[in-house]
């Protein structure tokens, strides 16, 4: 009888590093005329799942909400 090397006592590895991901920075905004800056985070949802994008560093981010961001920022 052959085994794979699985059984029941074996942990399961999730794969979230084989998840394609791209770099990207958002510029920091700032109220017209007032100087202050607005909320430091971009809020994307997709899915019923919110990812929080921090502006003015780079951050990693999966490829469906890279292209919600490409959609609200062309210049992306």
């Amino acid at each position: 009888m052959k085994t794979d090397g699985i059984s029941v006592t074996t942990e399961v590895v999730e794969k979230k590093d084989t998840i394609p991901r791209v770099r990207v920075i958002l510029p920091e905004l700032e109220e017209a005329g007032t100087g202050l800056k607005t909320d430091p985070y971009e809020h994307v949802t997709i899915n019923g799942e919110t990812t929080l994008v921090r502006r003015g560093e780079y951050v990693d981010v999966t490829v469906p909400v890279f292209m919600q961001l490409r959609n609200k920022y062309p210049k992306l």
